[in-house]
């Protein structure tokens, strides 16, 4: 059977509560994890972050195959420069995984509030979200990557 208005409400209530922990406790850990870094250190990770979820907002935004080509291969580089600056200062692999995805929800949040804007239609938010998920993977991939090569050298 299906549930009711106000248990379906409920039901929301009490999803969106357990989002709110959890954002509170990761906003929590990633402050700590923050603290241990230089004030430098934090602009430049705070800096890379900006720059790579950029190019995934314009990577998804891109018509163009060849400039999407592009933008993903940057992406990437960043990721991999991420990577390479967390394992050197002495960050965890989980924390830079943790820092990185910090910013992922307000990135695929930012090309959805674009794609409202535009009056897209669900099948391009459904294209968008997808491309912007693997793009954000790739970008993961590339980090966790260039750190393992940081941290065995």
């Amino acid at each position: 059977t299906q549930a009711s208005a106000p248990e379906r409400l409920a039901q929301h209530d009490a999803m969106m509560k357990q989002r709110v922990t959890q954002h509170e406790a990761m906003t929590a850990a990633f402050k700590d994890l923050y603290a241990a870094l230089s004030p430098e250190q934090r602009a430049d990770f705070r800096r890379w972050g900006q720059r790579t979820f950029n190019l995934v907002i314009e990577y998804v935004a891109a018509a163009r195959r060849s400039e999407r080509e592009l933008l993903l291969q940057e992406a990437e580089r960043m990721g991999a420069l991420y990577g390479h600056e967390a394992s050197a200062s002495g960050l965890s692999l989980a924390e830079a995984v943790e820092a990185f995805l910090f910013y992922r929800s307000p990135v695929v949040e930012a090309i959805l509030a674009h794609l409202r804007r535009r009056v897209a239609d669900i099948s391009q938010v459904t294209a968008a979200v997808r491309e912007a998920n693997a793009a954000i993977d790739q970008v993961l991939l590339a980090l966790v990557a260039s750190y393992r090569e940081g941290a065995s050298s």
